[in-house]
This record gives C-alpha cells, sequence and structure tokens, in this order.
C-alpha cells in the first residue's frame, strides 16, 4: 500500500519502517538480513533484545493503526507503572488481593501455583530488581525508535506489567499484554493478565482497556 510520508529533522520518510530485536548470539540466517536491508526504502531499525530471554521485539513493543499524522502508535511495556498499580492498591489496604488466580507455573497445571498476593509480589526482591532494570531497558529501546522515526511520547501507549529474571535474562512475570495479536483496525487480542481484581475488575485488563479506547481499539 502507497502511504503518504512524514517529515521529520527536515527529512521525507514513508511511514513503514522495519524494527527488529539484535542480539550477538542469537540471529536469523544472514541471507533473510540481507534481503531486508536490501530494499532501498529505509534501513532496519535494530533495537536491543539481548536482555529477553526469548530476545524478540514483541516482548516489549507493538504497533497499532491510528487515527493520527503518523498512521500509527506504539504500544510499550512500562514496568515502574505496573510496580505503581501495586503500591496504590496496596496503599490503599488492598495488599492481600490475589492475582494469577487459579494459574500455575507450568503448562500442565500441575505444577506450582502461581497465585500471590499484590503485598508478595511487592516484596519479591527478584520480581522488583528485574521490573526496575527492564524499566531501563525498554527506555532504551524507545529511545532509539523515537530518534529513527521522529515519534513522540503522545504517540506511544503504555502497557504495565513486571519482569522477572529467568537463567540470567528478563521474561515478563504477569503475561506481557502488549505481546497481541492485531487482528483488524478495531481489536486487539491480548494476553490475558490473571490481574487482581477491584471493585469487580481486572486492573490490568482496564489499564489497558482506558489506553487503547481513545484510538477506537478493544
Amino acid at each position: 500500500e502507497t502511504v503518504p510520508p512524514y517529515t521529520h529533522a527536515g527529512q521525507s520518510f514513508p511511514l513503514g519502517r522495519v524494527i527488529r530485536g539484535s542480539t550477538a548470539s542469537v540471529f536469523p540466517d544472514k541471507v533473510f538480513t540481507k534481503m531486508m536491508e536490501s530494499q532501498k526504502v529505509q534501513p532496519p531499525i535494530y533495537v536491543d533484545t539481548s536482555w529477553l530471554v526469548v530476545g524478540h521485539i514483541d516482548e516489549t513493543v507493538s504497533f497499532v493503526k491510528a487515527n493520527n499524522a503518523r498512521g500509527w502508535v506504539m504500544l510499550a511495556n512500562d514496568a515502574t507503572m505496573a510496580r505503581n498499580m501495586f503500591q496504590t492498591q496496596s496503599q490503599a489496604g488492598r495488599g492481600n488481593t490475589p492475582l494469577h488466580v487459579g494459574k500455575y507455573w507450568s503448562s500442565s497445571g500441575g505444577g506450582q501455583s502461581a497465585q500471590v498476593t499484590i503485598n508478595q509480589v511487592l516484596s519479591d526482591t527478584d520480581v522488583m530488581a528485574a521490573s526496575a532494570e527492564a524499566a531501563v531497558e525498554v527506555a532504551a529501546q524507545i529511545a532509539i525508535i523515537k530518534k529513527e522515526t521522529g515519534l513522540t511520547d503522545a504517540e506511544i501507549v503504555k502497557v504495565p506489567f513486571l519482569h522477572e529474571n529467568l537463567n540470567g535474562a528478563s521474561v515478563a512475570y504477569q503475561p506481557g499484554m502488549v505481546n497481541g495479536i492485531y487482528i483488524s483496525d478495531t481489536h486487539f487480542v491480548s494476553p490475558d493478565p490473571h490481574g487482581p481484581v477491584i471493585n469487580g475488575q481486572d486492573i490490568f485488563k482496564q489499564a489497558m482497556s482506558a489506553a487503547l479506547a481513545p484510538h477506537n481499539i478493544t
């Protein structure tokens, strides 16, 4: 599809860019990379994903269409926002509210129960440390994308979920809601966060729904 260009720093760019995760030790066939870089429209944007367990860019950012000049907005993981949400509920006296209810740390369902309370999550030093590190790493990813595309803060939709450490790398502690499937202009299918239910609503579902509502996406 032909799309109108936008202007940034005095230059005119097509709206389409290829954004890829980059690691030193895991990468696709070099012929594939050469094919992508030979398209002569714009060079791909590479961001560091070596700190993630899987190393995929969609673990931390994804994109949906928007009715703006650019034509899209970026969804980005915000672990600090997630921590603040837990802290707010704890300070309001809801620290014993559970999350991950009925879930297990095993795909077969026979492993260790994943259910914890808000206060238990906040007191988990490993999760808090991994989440703080993830916030720094995601900020660096965003900085590269903003520099390369001219993206503004107003065009970034924050998606809250925490991280944990697994074998020396980072992975979503809660289902990573940014890592979904965009099935139409108005629908984004996101993993269920299984977050704490406050006043009858999962606060993480509520946060993401509210963030996408201005873009007419459910």
